[in-house]
């Protein structure tokens, strides 16, 4: 009995224990523990994402606000060079390395408007430095670039920030960047191939009829648009002040005649018509931007190098009184009179001694003979006075009275390597300042009588007219007070050199023999003071250098062969119709040479052109 009970018992426990297990009896109690463990750790994880969320933020915000602040200490440095230059005018190339030299400053605070950050943010121009010129290939070659180097660094909440960039002045003129191209007004009618860029500092007018005159009466014919093409480094851009700045006409425009001018909108498709590119070659450059000369300054500035006082002050001395003859009218008396240079002058010719009755054929043969030793020392002064191959020019002269180069009397002038550039200075030394011929009135290069080129190679200044005809081979740049005229002149480069020509009143360039076919290359610069109006419609010309005009400057040219008036009052034949493809008869190419041939006697500039390399982390925490 005590068995079976205790059988039953055990019975009782197992279901009990079933019963036990199977029962859901505080699982709720579990789960809903375990879901708040679950909500714990993610409402911890969001919260902890937050906090770093927003950490980072500041942190990103810091770091824009140091970077900023950094960037405007840049600026502000650019703004501080620029109020340096800003009271310069009329600046020598050869003197700004003086003033840049100064120029070392260190520990400037920055301004900022960061003011809910309170003491947190910090801004420093750490350093503005002048590092000293462009380097050059050659001792002979001066440099006209120069470069300032600008660090500052900003602090924000513990994030810094530090930056670097270089600013480069520049101090070539702005004419010699161009193909083609005026201060002032830019006219082009008709159909030049302008192959480079061009410059417009007023506007730029374009139609498509070329206008001349042809004894005494005024004819127009219709003609293609131009064309501005690249060449060379030179992207073949259309630089104007504005879109609008940009008008043209379908035909005549005003003043000739009534079709109105009708202004380009940005962008306009138009220019790949009436210019021959794409909207993007156009590009804006403020007028105030651009790097002008004085060409009265920049000829003082070379007859100073001429006369080479030894002092700076006695060379402001001499500019001023420079000023004072110009203006006076009396500069050739007194560049003749001046003690401080040399001076030539054309030999007198040699004069027979008269041969009297009483002479007997020993008197007469002296007489002969001390002629033809006066001939020989004669012809030898104009063959070395101005230079030869064995003999070449060496030193600053005046020249006291007009000169002619005609192949007969002088046949040349020839500078030495030393005397056309001069020596920049290096290790320590001074360097010497380019030599230069000074003509104390008119200039004639005269080779119109033969094939044979006839050479100039030296830095020539004439206070009077040049005036280039014929066959002749430069290496030179020409300063003149006067007018210029290259009147069927055929103008090569001397060993691959060019002629730089900088003239104060008007350059015409004619051609005698009118209706040729045949292109009469120059290869020269051609800069005036003046306006300017050329033209390729009777005359045909082929430019490899460049034409600019500080006044307006007018450009009238066709297509093709041209032929002189069938009848008395007509105007020319043209070929017709005048079509894309046909030889243009006015071609500049721009020349990009000039920069390193020629700037040892470049010119002075009334301002310098300054730009600023991309910004540079030094550094950053």
């Amino acid at each position: 009995m005590n068995k079976r009970r205790a059988s039953v018992h055990r019975h009782k426990q197992q279901v009990n224990l079933n019963k036990a297990l199977r029962s859901e009896q505080g699982s709720a109690l579990v789960l809903v523990m375990f879901v708040a463990l679950l909500l714990t750790i993610l409402g911890l994880a969001i919260l902890g994402a937050t906090l770093s969320g927003a950490q980072r933020t500041e942190t990103r915000e810091s770091d824009v606000q140091s970077l900023h602040l950094a960037q405007k200490g840049l600026d502000e440095a650019t703004a501080y060079i620029e109020s340096k230059l800003a009271g310069m005018t009329d600046i020598n190339p050869d003197r700004l390395e003086e003033l840049l030299s100064t120029i070392n400053l260190n520990n400037l605070n920055v301004t900022t408007e960061l003011g809910t950050i309170g003491n947190n943010a910090n801004g420093e121009i750490q350093e503005i430095k002048y590092s000293g010129k462009e380097a050059v290939t050659s001792v002979s070659q001066p440099s006209r670039k120069y470069y300032i180097d600008v660090t500052t660094s900003a602090v924000v909440n513990g994030v810094s920030r530090k930056l670097k960039q270089r600013i480069t002045l520049d101090t070539y003129p702005d004419f010699l960047k161009y193909a083609f191209g005026s201060e002032q007004q830019l006219r082009l009618n008709g159909a030049p191939l302008l192959k480079g860029n061009i410059y417009a500092g007023d506007r730029l007018v374009v139609t498509n009829q070329a206008e001349y005159s042809y004894k005494g009466t005024s004819f127009h014919t219709g003609t293609l648009f131009p064309t501005v093409q690249p060449f060379g480094i030179s992207a073949g851009e259309v630089h104007v002040q504005s879109w609008g700045g940009i008008q043209y006409a379908n035909g005549l425009a005003a003043p000739s005649g009534s079709s109105p001018l009708i202004p380009l909108q940005q962008g306009d498709a138009k220019t790949d018509e009436i210019l021959g590119v794409t909207p993007d070659k156009v590009k804006i450059k403020e007028e105030k931007k651009f790097v002008q000369i004085n060409v009265e300054e920049s000829f003082w500035d070379k007859l100073v190098e001429a006369v080479n006082p030894s002092t700076t002050i006695q060379a402001e001395n001499i500019r001023e009184e420079l000023r004072d003859q110009y203006a006076a009218n009396s500069l050739n008396d007194w560049l003749v009179k001046n003690s401080s240079i040399r001076h030539l002058k054309k030999p007198a010719l040699p004069v027979k001694e008269s041969i009297s009755a009483d002479d007997d054929a020993i008197t007469i043969a002296a007489k002969e003979q001390r002629y033809q030793d006066a001939v020989k020392v004669y012809k030898d002064t104009l063959d070395t006075q101005l230079g030869s191959s064995a003999v070449p020019f060496s030193n600053s002269a005046v020249f006291d009275e007009d000169l002619t180069i005609d192949n007969m009397d002088y046949q040349r002038i020839m500078f030495s390597d030393q005397a056309k550039t001069g020596t920049a200075s290096a290790g320590g030394s001074s360097g010497s300042s380019p030599a230069w011929l000074v003509v104390a009135g008119n200039l004639t290069i005269d080779n119109y009588n033969t094939d044979d080129f006839l050479s100039i190679k030296g830095n020539l200044l004439v206070t009077g007219n040049l005036t280039i005809r014929g066959s002749v081979a430069f290496d030179s740049t020409v300063f003149v007070l006067g007018k210029t005229t290259a009147e069927d002149a055929a103008i090569q480069g001397l060993n691959g050199k060019e002629l730089i020509v900088i003239s104060k009143q008007e350059i015409l360039l004619t051609r005698i023999e009118s209706f040729s076919n045949t292109a009469q290359e120059m290869k020269a610069f051609f800069y005036t003071d003046s306006s300017g109006e050329l033209y390729g419609v009777g005359s045909i010309f082929k430019l490899n250098g460049g034409f600019f005009a500080k006044g307006d400057l007018t450009v009238n040219a066709v297509v093709g062969n041209v032929q002189p008036p069938a009848a008395a009052g007509s105007g020319f034949v043209f070929q017709q119709p005048q079509a894309t493809g046909m030889d243009p008869r006015f071609i500049v190419e721009y020349n990009n040479a000039i920069y390193t041939d020629q700037q040892a006697s470049l010119p002075r500039v009334k301002t310098v052109s300054m730009s600023v390399s991309p910004v540079e982390l030094v550094g950053n925490q």
